[in-house]
């Protein structure tokens, strides 16, 4: 009987690559933080939820599916150095991270990268490193920055500014690692901005460098307690929905445009 493949690039063997290559142009890719996540939730939040999307989207496709290459758990977090265990890269070794795995799918015979990204500080890294690998290799890069997630929060994420650690992140713990949740430890909210105008939720955007300390003595940017586990379910189930149809498209497309 044929052996079904792994769908962890980390599980196969190479002999397993070259026959999915044959079949698939496309690899996926994890890519979180190791960074505070207020006193409650673990440090490694940003890059287990990136794999989990991932795995939980590729359950939902039919016929061959694409490999998920293992995580890249560090990113660019140096805003959350004053609290303990963040451990951040600088931007241009993540951008070199990423391009020389972008050149191994690419030397692999794959013609597509779609990236699933777990933390907002990375983005504008991957965005650079996705135009630098399509301009070297002709690898068509997809960048997911966690946006498939944004519509499962109207109506249901009821803290304004919840971009860290809050009722969003504490919710999706509380429903896909519960047990690494320290629920006596959630704090209550302690958030503010030095003008109303500098708010995340201002509309159009007015940005700021900022370090988390300067806005939150906690390190948390929500309100966790407003957390639950439904809200968690919930929000997974509309971002997976997404996801799993964002990775069909890229699959339906040719690999070079």
């Amino acid at each position: 009987m044929k052996r079904e493949l792994p769908i962890h690039w980390g599980e196969m063997t190479r002999e397993d690559i070259l026959c999915v290559s044959r079949d698939v142009d496309l690899v996926l890719l994890p890519v979180g933080s190791i960074e505070q996540h207020g006193p409650h939730l673990p440090l490694d939040t940003d890059s287990f939820d990136a794999m989990y999307m991932l795995e939980e989207a590729v359950k939902r496709i039919d016929g061959p599916r694409p490999p998920i290459l293992p995580t890249v758990s560090y990113g660019v977090s140096d805003h959350h150095m004053s609290f303990p265990g963040t451990v951040t890269l600088r931007p241009e070794t993540l951008e070199a991270v990423l391009i020389d795995i972008g050149r191994s799918v690419a030397t692999h015979g794959f013609q597509k990268l779609f990236i699933c990204n777990g933390h907002g500080g990375n983005t504008s890294v991957l965005n650079i490193a996705a135009r630098k690998l399509k301009r070297e290799t002709g690898l068509l890069v997809f960048v997911d920055s966690g946006e498939c997630m944004e519509p499962g929060k109207k109506g249901l994420i009821e803290t304004k500014n919840d971009v860290h650690a809050g009722e969003y992140e504490t919710s999706t713990s509380l429903a896909n690692r519960n047990e690494l949740v320290d629920s006596d430890a959630i704090p209550g909210q302690e958030m503010g901005f030095p003008h109303p105008s500098m708010a995340f939720n201002h509309v159009p955007p007015f940005n700021f460098a900022w370090d988390t300390h300067e806005l939150s003595s906690t390190g948390v940017l929500g309100d966790p307690a407003k957390a639950t586990v439904e809200k968690g379910e919930k929000l997974w189930e509309s971002g997976i929905s997404l996801l799993a149809e964002r990775i069909k498209i890229v699959m339906g497309m040719k690999g070079h445009l």
